[in-house]
């Protein structure tokens, strides 16, 4: 592994400078940022995959259910182009994974796609006039807009200090970006976790200006995608065959959870974002007839336009903030809409 490190730094080299440039373009006014009189936070990260982002999306949306609100990502993998604002009509090609998701998950939510942030912001303000707030989806490296509240999110298992940028590691940026982040999110921790890790943190990320949080995931109770009847995790997978179906970075913390209660488990994991090949609809087809299906909220809506005629079941994955952080972090998001 060292060798192959060894021969990707060169390029490593190359893609930091020009991060590094492009940064500092928008710092020195030479590209231009646009501030927008609307609230904006900003949901993003520094690590490829994997930080727990979209949870931590869903709960920052169900904070600010009450407001009228928007959700704006560009869709990744989508396979329509330009800005889309989604209707009850709108499927997950013309969307993406994520979005989706949001729009499935919270009707009254208007989810936006849109690859030019500025032009997707600007149009949700002009069709929804009564609009309150815009969260950004990944979109910490999209500088052209300047949010309200930028949060950052750190994937605990892969401390940005132990990793480097891409492709001789798995950041987009180099650890400097922190530093323009208004709020840093340590995700996927222990639920054990002391004050005294949260202050070695603190020092390796040379926090300084911003509000530092800890979560960690939880795992609700398991529901049946059609009817949403519930099922407490341990009631429901102790005795029981399960195929457990992910096409998201980072499975394994899912994959011990499902396998923590003993029962027979054929695991299935995909690429993040993946689209199914006939071969692997085919494969599924004939797991289905031996296992009970479970998936994720992100993986069940492509799985169901797959299988049809599969009962398929999902595991909801939600953050839980640690320290006590969870009132300040709540009351930090409603402030910047109610007070702004």
């Amino acid at each position: 592994m060292k060798p192959l490190k060894y021969i990707l730094f060169p390029f490593s080299l190359v893609y930091w400078t020009f991060t590094y440039c492009r940064n500092k373009c928008f710092d020195w006014n030479i590209l231009r940022q646009q501030s927008f009189l609307i609230p904006i936070i900003s949901v993003g990260n520094i690590t490829v995959g994997g930080t727990g982002k979209t949870p931590h999306v869903q709960y920052i949306v169900n904070l600010l259910k009450d407001n009228e609100i928007a959700s704006l990502s560009r869709g990744y993998k989508r396979k329509s182009k330009g800005y889309v604002l989604a209707n009850n009509s709108t499927s997950v090609e013309e969307l993406g994974d994520e979005p989706f998701l949001l729009q499935k998950r919270f009707p009254s939510l208007h989810v936006a796609v849109c690859e030019k942030r500025v032009v997707g912001i600007s149009k949700l303000q002009e069709q929804i006039p009564n609009l309150q707030a815009i969260i950004l989806d990944d979109a910490f490296q999209h500088r052209y807009v300047k949010p309200k509240l930028q949060i950052v999110l750190v994937d605990y298992n892969r401390p940005l200090w132990r990793d480097a940028v891409f492709p001789m590691g798995y950041l987009r940026e180099g650890s400097y970006a922190l530093s323009r982040a208004d709020v840093v999110v340590v995700t996927k921790c222990p639920a054990t976790m002391d004050e005294s890790e949260t202050e070695v943190w603190r020092k390796k990320l040379k926090i300084q200006h911003q509000k530092l949080f800890f979560s960690t995931m939880e795992y609700g109770a398991v529901y049946e995608n059609a009817d949403k009847h519930t099922y407490e995790p341990s009631q429901f997978f102790t005795g029981r065959n399960v195929c457990l179906v992910t096409g998201i970075a980072q499975p394994q913390p899912l994959i011990d959870f499902v396998c923590s209660f003993g029962g027979t488990v054929c695991v299935k994991t995909y690429p993040d974002h993946c689209n199914y090949s006939q071969t692997d609809v085919a494969e599924l087809s004939q797991l289905a007839a031996q296992y009970t299906m479970v998936t994720t909220e992100k993986d069940v809506y492509k799985l169901a336009e797959i299988l049809p005629h599969t009962q398929l079941f999902v595991v909801p994955i939600m953050p839980k903030f640690l320290c006590n952080g969870q009132s300040d972090f709540d009351s930090m998001v409603r402030d910047i809409v109610c007070f702004s």
